[in-house]
């Protein structure tokens, strides 16, 4: 996924401000879901009664990215549990690693009361992925 830094995501000297990246971070998990699990993102919340919240997140902010610079979101999943999914996220702009984060998600019902199993469609296509990963 492209990213390309806007003056509103800088701060006075042009550099990309952190939380800036969580939120592009976030919306690659939500194309991820779209692209690789074939489910739009909020229909976890409209067909399973189910949503995805970030639980963990740890972040290495390895160079700074600027105003006008294009930024490769790379999203892989790494681990799959009964309700939980881990990611790896690399974040590059013209070859060069900027950042680097593992998030983890996990399912739970709507009102954020427990966590529950993904849905069983969704979960074969997370396993497809994760083995595809595994096999390269």
């Amino acid at each position: 996924r492209q990213h390309k830094v806007r003056f509103a995501e800088t701060d006075y000297a042009g550099i990309m401000f952190y939380p800036r990246f969580f939120e592009a971070l976030n919306a690659t998990v939500e194309d991820w879901f779209c692209d690789v699990a074939e489910r739009r993102f909020e229909d976890f919340l409209d067909n399973h009664d189910a949503g995805t919240p970030l639980v963990s997140i740890q972040t290495d902010f390895l160079k700074p990215c600027r105003l006008g610079d294009v930024l490769i979101f790379d999203l892989k999943l790494r681990s799959l549990g009964a309700s939980s999914a881990t990611f790896e996220a690399i974040v590059s702009c013209a070859g060069e690693t900027r950042m680097r984060a593992t998030l983890t998600h996990v399912c739970v019902r709507k009102n954020i009361s427990e966590a529950v199993p993904w849905p069983a469609a969704v979960r074969e296509r997370m396993e497809i992925k994760l083995e595809q990963r595994t096999e390269s």
